[in-house]
This record gives C-alpha cells, sequence and structure tokens, in this order.
C-alpha cells in the first residue's frame, strides 16, 4: 500500500463478492486476501491484500499450513 491508499472495509473493497461466514460466535480479527480479478486492460490477474495486524510469522505460517492442507486435499482426490 502506498501512502496514498487509505483502508478500506472489506465488504467496500469486494464489493459483489461473497464468502462463507464465520461460525457463529466468532469473530474476525486479521484478513488474508487473495483476489483473482480483471486488470484495467481487462486482463487476468492476482491482487494480494493483508490486513495490518498481522506479522510476517503468523502471515507465512497461515499461508503454509493453508498451502499444506489444499496439497493434501488434492493428493487425496487422485487416489
Amino acid at each position: 500500500m502506498n501512502k496514498e491508499e487509505k483502508p478500506v472495509d472489506i465488504g467496500e473493497a469486494l464489493t459483489g463478492l461473497k464468502v462463507v461466514p464465520l461460525p457463529e460466535g466468532w469473530t474476525g480479527l486479521e484478513a488474508i486476501v487473495l483476489v483473482k480479478c480483471l486488470d484495467d486492460k481487462g486482463h487476468p490477474s492476482w491482487s494480494f491484500r493483508v490486513t495490518d495486524g498481522l506479522n510476517e510469522e503468523e502471515l507465512l505460517g497461515a499461508l503454509t499450513v493453508r498451502t499444506d492442507m489444499l496439497r493434501r486435499d488434492l493428493l487425496d482426490s487422485y487416489e
């Protein structure tokens, strides 16, 4: 994020996109968001965003765990 960019609510930044809500009673604290989008020329691209409260160790840990889980699920689907 550069100095001119100001954070906005996730729902405002990703208007029209939907996700499954958190379980009842849970409270979201931080987020990692990977968005497939079309760039200003209409080409598919990816955009990555994180909320301010995640440090680099938490970010790496969360992404590593999710990658390992996805890899396991994909391997299980081939068996």
